[in-house]
C-alpha cells in the first residue's frame, strides 16, 4: 500500500496553516499556539517526504533562522513619490480648486482613506506568486526585503487568479503588538522603541526574517499600481479585496469635496479609538482617466493629497538660537529648547525658518513657546506665551555677521532671507561639497562629512573642483586613513569624472535649480558651453522654466569665481557628457504618449527615462490618446487594452530603433 502524501494533503494542510495564520494577525485566534505548532511540523514532515511537492508560498518557508548578510536594492518600475500635505480644509479646498483648473468642468469623485503610520512597500507578484517586496527607499530605488514581507501573514503569497500586478502598501505595528514588543524588549532590560512607525521600520529592516515573523507586523495595501487596472482606484481596491489582500475597511468614496471634509472631521476625532495609528487621510481623485490627465510634479503626484490631522502640542522654553549657514550662505535660525516629550519623541530643536517668522512671533530668548510637529515630521514653533515672559528676554535679532566667517551679512531686496556673501565662507564651502558628492549630484560614495570637515580644516580643499587635485599623499595623512581608504576615496573620485551633464549642473549648487530643473536645462542646451552662454530669455522660454530659475542660472555663471570653479573640474577631468538636443523632426516619438507594461530587459525608469530623452510623454494608462505601448513579457492587461483600442503595440528592438534614428 502506497503511502506517499498526495498531491491534495499536503495542498490542504497549507491552505489550512494559512487561513489560522491570517486569523491570529487579524486578532481572531482559532486554534491554540500548540495545535498550530503541530500542524506546521506536520507539514515539514510531508514537504520532507515529498521534496518535488515542496512550493514557494509554503508557510514552513516563512521563518530563516540564518540571519541575511544584506539586502539587495531594487529598482522601482514606477517611482514610490511622496504625497503632498494640507493642514486645513481651506487648503484641501485649494487643492481641489487646482485640479478643476487642469481638467476643466467635470465631475470629480475622491477616495478618503486613513494615513496609516507606517513604512511604504512595494509588492511585485508574477503569474499569481509573491515574488518581491522593496521598501520605498528614496523613491527610486529601495531594499528587497522579501523574506520579510513574508512573514506577514495577512498577506498573500498566492492568488487565486495567475495575476502579475504591483501593488503598494504600507507596512504598520497595531497598537497591541507594539506594546507587546516593548513589553518582552523591557524584560530583557533593551531600550523600548518610541512609537510603532519607528519600531516597523527597524523591524522590516533586520536580517533576521525569524525574529521579524516574531514580532507580528501588519499590511495595509492602498493601490493596485500595475496589472488588470479597472476604471477606477475605489474598483481597484474592490479587486484587490476579492484577491485576497488586506484593505482597509475604512476607505470611502466620496462623491464630492463637502463628504471628504465629514471624513476627516469624523476621523479626527475618533482616531485614538483605532487599534493602529494613523496621522491623517489620503485623498485621490477616483477615477484613473483623470489621474492620468493629472499627471504628477518632480516629488508627488498631482491628484492625491495628504490632510494632515491636528498636530499634538507641547509647551517648552527657548534657551538659546543657534544659526545654520547653507550652501548658498542663507542663514537659518534654530530653536534650542528645554527637552519635551512630542508625538513620542524628545525635542531639544525646533526650526524657525528665518527671520522674520521671528518677528512675526514676537519671539523672546527664555519665552515659554508652544511646539507642534509639522506634518508630524519635523518641530517648529507655532505660537509665544507673551504673558508668561521674563523680565530679562531679549528680543531675538538676525546677527550682524555670518557666524563661521564674519562676514557682514546682507539682504538682497525681495527677500526674507539674511544670507553671508562670502562664497570661501567655511560652512558653505562644506554645505557645498557634501551637496556636490551627493548620489543625486556627483555620486562620490567614498566621501562623507568627517572627511570632508578634515580635509577643510587641514586646507586641503577649498572649492569643489580641489577634489579632482587631491592625491594619494594629501589622503593618508589624515586621521584613521589608510592606504586602502585613501585609494577607494580617490577611486570614487574617479568615477566621478565622467557624469551626465544634468547631474554636474544640479551638482553645482545653483541657487533654485532642483534636480529637475537641471535636467530640463541640459536637455535644451545639450551641452555646458551653450548652457553657459544662455541669455535669460533663452532660459525662460523653456517650459517649466521661470525668470528666478533663469536669473538664478545666469547669475551664476557670469561670477569670476564660478566660471574659475567649473574651469578647474573641467581641467582636471570631470566630463559633463553632452546630451543628445533633439527637435520634433529628429525624434519619431517626440509628442508620442507611451505606455510601457510588463517585465523588460531593464528597469522600467531606465526606458522613461530614454524615452522622454526623445521627446515622448510617459503615461500609466492605455486610452484612445495613447500612441505606442512598450511592451515585455506578461504585458497583461494594459497589452489587452491596447488591442482592443487599436493601439499598436511594440517591443524593445522597435523601441531602440527611436533612439537610433
Amino acid at each position: 500500500m502506497d503511502h506517499q502524501p498526495t498531491q491534495f494533503q499536503i495542498e490542504e494542510l497549507r491552505r489550512t496553516i494559512h487561513r489560522y495564520n491570517h486569523a491570529y494577525y487579524t486578532g481572531t485566534a482559532e486554534i491554540t499556539d500548540e495545535n498550530y505548532d503541530a500542524l506546521v511540523a506536520q507539514l515539514q514532515s510531508l514537504e520532507q517526504a515529498q521534496p518535488k511537492l515542496r512550493q514557494a508560498s509554503s508557510p514552513t518557508t516563512k521563518i530563516i533562522g540564518t540571519p541575511l548578510p544584506a539586502f539587495p536594492s531594487h529598482t522601482h518600475q514606477t517611482p514610490m513619490l511622496s504625497l503632498g500635505n494640507v493642514y486645513s480644509f481651506e487648503e484641501l479646498q485649494s487643492w481641489s480648486d487646482g485640479l478643476r483648473r487642469l481638467l476643466g468642468d467635470v465631475e470629480i469623485s475622491y477616495t478618503s482613506e486613513l494615513k496609516i503610520d507606517g513604512l511604504a512597500i512595494s509588492l511585485l507578484y508574477e503569474n499569481g506568486q509573491l515574488v518581491k517586496g522593496v521598501t520605498r527607499g528614496d523613491g527610486v530605488t529601495g531594499d528587497d526585503i522579501t523574506p520579510n514581507i513574508k512573514t506577514i501573514s495577512t498577506l498573500p503569497w498566492q492568488l487565486p487568479e495567475p495575476l502579475t500586478l504591483e501593488v503598494r502598501g504600507e507596512v504598520y505595528f497595531s497598537k497591541a503588538n507594539f506594546e507587546q514588543l516593548n513589553q518582552r524588549r523591557q524584560a530583557m532590560n533593551e531600550s523600548l522603541f518610541k512609537n510603532p512607525r519607528n519600531a516597523a521600520a527597524g523591524t522590516i529592516r533586520m536580517l533576521d526574517s525569524a525574529e521579524v515573523r516574531r514580532r507580528h507586523l501588519d499590511v495595509f495595501i492602498y493601490s493596485l499600481n500595475s496589472g488588470p487596472l479597472e476604471a477606477s482606484h475605489a474598483d481597484n481596491l474592490e479587486k484587490l479585496k476579492t484577491l485576497g489582500f488586506p484593505v482597509n475597511q475604512e476607505t470611502l468614496l466620496c462623491p464630492s469635496l463637502q463628504e471628504v471634509q465629514a471624513f476627516c472631521q469624523r476621523w479626527d476625532g475618533k482616531k485614538d479609538n483605532l487599534p493602529y495609528e494613523v496621522d491623517g487621510v489620503v485623498v485621490k481623485v477616483n477615477r484613473l482617466h483623470q489621474q492620468e490627465e493629472l499627471g504628477f510634479t518632480a516629488k508627488s503626484p498631482r491628484w492625491a493629497a495628504a490632510f494632515k490631522f491636528t498636530a499634538e502640542q507641547a509647551v517648552s522654553r527657548l534657551r538659546d538660537i543657534e544659526i545654520g549657514v547653507g550652501r548658498t550662505g542663507v542663514l537659518t535660525p534654530v530653536a534650542i529648547l528645554e527637552p519635551v516629550e512630542l508625538n513620542a519623541t524628545l525635542v531639544s530643536r525646533a526650526t524657525l525658518h528665518n527671520y522674520d517668522q521671528i518677528s512675526r512671533l514676537d519671539l523672546h530668548l527664555g519665552d515659554e513657546v508652544i511646539l507642534e510637529k509639522g506634518g508630524e515630521i519635523i518641530p517648529k514653533v507655532v505660537a509665544v506665551n507673551t504673558v508668561a515672559r521674563p523680565e530679562e528676554a531679549s528680543r531675538i535679532v538676525p546677527p550682524a555677521t555670518c557666524p563661521s566667517c564674519e562676514t557682514a551679512v546682507v539682504q538682497n531686496p525681495g527677500e526674507v532671507d539674511w544670507r553671508c556673501p562670502n562664497a570661501f565662507c567655511p560652512a558653505q564651502q562644506l554645505e557645498a561639497i557634501l551637496h556636490f558628492v551627493s548620489r543625486k549630484a556627483m555620486d562620490i560614495e567614498t566621501m562623507g562629512p568627517a572627511l570632508i570637515e578634515q580635509l577643510l580644516q587641514q586646507k586641503l580643499i577649498q572649492t569643489v573642483a580641489d577634489l579632482y587635485g587631491l592625491t594619494h599623499d594629501n589622503l593618508s595623512q589624515l586621521e584613521r586613513m589608510g592606504d586602502k581608504s585613501a585609494q577607494n576615496v580617490l577611486d570614487g573620485i574617479e568615477r566621478s569624472k565622467t557624469i551626465r551633464l544634468y547631474r554636474f549642473v544640479f551638482a553645482l549648487g545653483i541657487r533654485n535649480v532642483g534636480e529637475k530643473a537641471a535636467k530640463t536645462l541640459a536637455k535644451q542646451f545639450g551641452t555646458l558651453e551653450k548652457l553657459m552662454e544662455a541669455s535669460t530669455e533663452e532660459m525662460e522660454a523653456i517650459d517649466e522654466i521661470g525668470p528666478t530659475i533663469a536669473n538664478s542660472v545666469y547669475e551664476f555663471f557670469r561670477k569670476e569665481e564660478n566660471q574659475q570653479i567649473v574651469q578647474n573640474c573641467l581641467s582636471r577631468g570631470v566630463v559633463p557628457e553632452p546630451e543628445v538636443v533633439r527637435t520634433a523632426s529628429a525624434s519619431p516619438i517626440s509628442g508620442k504618449v507611451i505606455v510601457l507594461t510588463g517585465t523588460l530587459s531593464e528597469p522600467r525608469e531606465v526606458w522613461k527615462v530614454r524615452l522622454e530623452e526623445l521627446g515622448a510623454k510617459i503615461t500609466n494608462s492605455v486610452s484612445k490618446k495613447t500612441d505606442y505601448v512598450l511592451a515585455g513579457e506578461n504585458a497583461g492587461s494594459k497589452l489587452a487594452k491596447a488591442e482592443k483600442l487599436n493601439v499598436p503595440v511594440v517591443d524593445e528592438a522597435t523601441a531602440r530603433t527611436w533612439m537610433d534614428t
